[in-house]
């Protein structure tokens, strides 16, 4: 598999998939974790935050 993008969430995936066994390629443009994820759902960012608000139905 050929992960295209070093930040959280490629090397989250890359992980994961170097896990389950896949032959993978993690393959980023600059320094890892150099940039943001603009494609992620920022569980992170903002997810934690709703749970610990009880706004469990903000989270996805």
């Amino acid at each position: 598999m050929i992960v295209i993008g070093g930040g959280i969430t490629g090397a989250g995936v890359a992980r994961h998939a170097a896990q389950a066994g896949l032959s993978t390629l993690l393959v980023e443009a600059d320094d890892f974790a150099a940039g943001t994820s603009s494609r992620s759902t920022k569980l992170i960012h903002g997810g934690l935050r709703y749970l610990a608000m009880g706004e469990v139905g903000l989270v996805r």
